[in-house]
């Protein structure tokens, strides 16, 4: 019974924990959406409004995100056919006959 209160508590205390990261996303997401279009009359760049800095910080996180989100698909492609190659290659290079038919009478 013991065993089982735990499991259940510990989902719950997961589910709490991925609840507010959730939270959190959407909530930041709105910040940026509902400031995107912020306007004053600041011209230089070295101001010191948050909103400003907020979103050029916001900028650079997206642009680095989709960077990585181009490079690890790619990546991982390259890993697989590389993989499949040496698989290949191992298979024609380290069967001998008598390893074959060995096999094939098993």
């Amino acid at each position: 019974m013991g065993a089982s209160n735990r499991k259940t508590a510990k989902r719950i205390a997961v589910l709490a924990f991925l609840l507010c990261f959730v939270m959190a996303a959407l909530l930041s997401e709105a910040f940026f959406l509902t400031h995107a279009n912020h306007r004053h009359d600041h011209i230089d760049i070295g101001s010191k409004c948050v909103v400003c800095a907020q979103t050029q910080n916001r900028e650079n996180q997206l642009s680095q995100f989709s960077l990585a989100a181009i490079g690890v698909p790619l990546a991982l492609i390259g890993l697989l056919a590389a993989l499949l190659f040496l698989h290949g290659i191992s298979a024609f290079c380290f069967s001998s006959p008598v390893y074959l038919k060995t096999r094939l009478n098993n």
